[in-house]
């Protein structure tokens, strides 16, 4: 992977899951890193494992706003600019909406869409439009369709595609480039840590991630979708393929949906994997 050699990348989220592969993908390739997240201590641990590596952490939380700016600035300064930066911090809630107090929805929102908007908004005004600048949002198969008990994390993915599919439009031919990165099943922790309607923690890992692809294969896909030049794409197992399944049968999709989804995607693709 010659090319992110040298190149200057800031992770957002770097502390576990899709972030920390992209950590130790991109560490080991040669780019010039900044690593960010709410855990110090993990942040310590990912530059001591790579401590011939070109790595800077900075530690961030992305739910406090008024910090945002500030942080950007730093991680601008420390390479004098950026050439690719994973917005890839995330948080879940799993509950019904009615189970779900607004203030914990609220939260998804901050962490999950306006945590990215304020940090691009700071990049756009230190960015020089000779240089090009790619920004890689993570979405998620809930951000193209609703899944029970995920309306407020599928509400912050789909706020989060129109927003950036909008900037894309806006800036193009300016250098500025906006990815869209859409993982399946990733095997991280992102449901255990996150929350259920009443704020307290999950604790639980559902069972479709659990059997999901290694974070670390997901960071290799995602790098070479990049590579590639793509604006979006899906990377993961055949449950990818339930974003064409949706936009061409979207009647059908949401009947299989409407009660246990994962597992009738599971078998919908198994289905379609054995014809």
């Amino acid at each position: 992977m010659d090319f992110w050699v040298q190149k200057r990348v800031w992770i957002i989220g770097a502390s576990s899951g899709i972030g920390e592969g992209l950590v130790h993908v991109l560490a080991r390739n040669g780019a010039e890193l900044i690593i960010s997240a709410r855990n110090e201590t993990k942040l310590q641990e990912l530059k001591d494992a790579y401590s011939e590596s070109e790595i800077e952490s900075l530690s961030l939380d992305v739910e406090l706003r008024s910090t945002l700016a500030e942080k950007s600035e730093k991680a601008w300064n420390i390479y004098g600019g950026l050439d690719y930066v994973f917005l890839n911090a995330g948080m879940s809630v799993r509950d019904l909406v009615v189970e779900s107090k607004l203030e914990v929805e609220r939260k998804i929102m901050d962490i999950n869409f306006w945590g990215p908007v304020a940090i691009t908004k700071k990049l756009l005004e230190k960015r020089d439009a000779n240089i090009p600048l790619h920004l890689v949002l993570t979405s998620s198969l809930s951000g193209k369709y609703g899944v029970p008990k995920l309306a407020a994390y599928a509400a912050s993915k789909h706020a989060m595609q129109g927003y950036f599919d909008s900037l894309r439009a806006e800036t193009y031919g300016s250098g500025l480039f906006i990815h869209i990165v859409i993982p399946g099943f990733i095997r991280t922790n992102i449901t255990v840590v996150g929350l259920r309607g009443d704020g307290s923690q999950s604790g639980k890992m559902q069972n479709a991630l659990a059997e999901g692809m290694d974070p670390a294969t997901c960071a290799k896909g995602i790098l070479k979708g990049l590579e590639k030049g793509k604006d979006e794409f899906v990377v993961g197992g055949s449950e990818r393929f339930t974003i064409g399944f949706n936009r061409f049968f979207p009647g059908l999709m949401k009947k299989l949906i409407r009660s246990n989804p994962l597992q009738r995607i599971k078998k919908l693709r198994k289905s379609i994997f054995r014809k």
